[in-house]
């Protein structure tokens, strides 16, 4: 069959003497090289970005400073890029530009209740929408002011069973979308916006050849590397062009053939435990281990009750912006150790970690413990939920006899 179908095609024009000398491995081969140096190279509109980030590592020592470390391998796309390819897409056609409440009326005795099912129905959004209303007009600019709501998700996955393959994507919504298409696998919803590097394992011969580091030391100070990279690839993504955007907007033209300024706001972030210490810089399940409240380890068997709902609400997260600067002159200045008491004094309550949020010292546009929201997958069907699940498992069990003589196991009556 090929051969026929390849004959047919040499009369239509090809030339067998293009097929000499033809080996299907060394194209294959020169296909999966990197054409980076090759000047037809294809490009597109919003193309990736390959960077280095670039850190500070202290020494615990005021002469030599903290001693600069790159790591490689940072691909993004621009956030902007991203922005005008969605707006321009034909899903465009299903956003949801104006926020508005969901009201239901019961039809039998008419009282009305407020329904909060979508992003674009919320308190977050109604105010967003408002807080663009009143920012003044740009000059010769009439177009009407929307947001572009952005949800973030981020999860670093092993790529395979066995070895060290890894990746750390990071993904992103738009919120102007119903949560069904969102949802759907198939949408085309969900924007690969990078993939966020981690620490090489050369760091390691770093930190060994500091002087006066002990392994504990060594440890916490990979860990506070590990944090200064998440936050250090932040500060690229939130490029200028992308926070001046933020608060002057920009002119696109939407779905209805509309041009309109739009602002784009980060709404959410979605990740697992792990990663929200990293987004709101506190340690692993330290005093406080909430990225969203004070509340201490010592009060969790208070959970569920009303005196702890109402402390969630009044002991949010505040960041401490002066006790980190300070702890930061102490660990890059005074030349103290990250884990050192005087930086844990200094810190205070809080479980506070000496690293800067992005979002907050660079910019200012977000509060970071705010936009964290549950992570279904991770906290409630492989967290909360399978543990909750084993433990009934376990009750359950408990109920039922020992084999005794037979070999059939039997259940009590009163098992369930």
């Amino acid at each position: 069959m090929f051969e026929q179908r390849l004959v047919v095609e040499l009369r239509n024009g090809f030339d067998q003497k293009h097929l000499e000398k033809f080996s299907v491995k060394q194209s294959l081969r020169c296909l999966d090289k990197d054409s980076n140096e090759r000047e037809d190279r294809i490009t597109f509109p919003d193309d990736w970005i390959e960077t280095s980030v670039t850190i500070s590592i202290p020494t615990k020592s005021k002469e030599d400073g903290a001693w600069p470390y790159t790591v490689p391998g940072f691909h993004f796309r621009p956030l902007l890029e991203v922005i005008r390819s969605a707006f321009s897409d034909i899903q465009a056609g299903a956003f949801h530009l104006l926020p508005f409440k969901h009201l239901w009326k019961d039809p039998l005795d008419d009282h009305q209740e407020r329904i909060y099912d979508e992003l674009y129905t919320s308190d977050a959004w109604l105010e967003a929408q408002d807080s663009i209303q009143k920012l003044p007009r740009e000059p010769g600019c009439s177009l009407e002011h929307v947001v572009a709501g952005l949800m973030f998700f981020s999860d670093a996955t092993h790529l395979a069973n066995f070895g060290t393959a890894k990746a750390w994507p990071l993904y992103m919504y738009f919120g102007n979308l119903t949560k069904y298409i969102c949802s759907s696998p198939t949408s085309g919803a969900c924007h690969l916006v990078g993939f966020l590097p981690s620490l090489p394992d050369s760091i390691k011969d770093i930190l060994t050849s500091l002087p006066h580091i002990s392994k504990t030391g060594m440890s916490c100070l990979q860990t506070h590397c590990h944090r200064e990279v998440f936050q250090a690839c932040w500060e690229i993504l939130l490029d200028e062009d992308f926070c001046y955007t933020y608060q002057h907007g920009i002119i696109l033209k939407c779905a209805d053939g509309v041009l309109r300024r739009v602002f784009p706001r980060i709404f959410t972030y979605s990740a697992d435990y792990p990663e929200k210490v990293l987004i709101a810089t506190i340690k692993d399940m330290g005093w406080c281990p909430c990225p969203r409240c004070l509340t201490p380890k010592c009060s969790f068997s208070l959970l569920g009750l009303a005196r702890d709902m109402k402390n969630r609400l009044t002991n949010i997260h505040s960041y401490a912006m002066a006790r980190v600067m300070k702890a930061r002159e102490f660990i890059y200045q005074s030349g103290n150790t990250v884990d050192g008491t005087k930086v844990d004094d200094t810190l205070g309550e809080g479980s506070w970690v000496p690293v800067l949020v992005t979002l907050i010292y660079f910019f200012n546009i977000i509060d970071p413990f705010c936009m964290l929201v549950v992570d279904f997958m991770h906290e409630c069907e492989l967290g909360t939920w399978k543990a909750l699940f084993t433990h009934l498992i376990r009750l359950l069990f408990r109920q039922v006899p020992s084999f005794g003589n037979g070999v059939i196991r039997r259940f009590a009556n009163n098992t369930s």
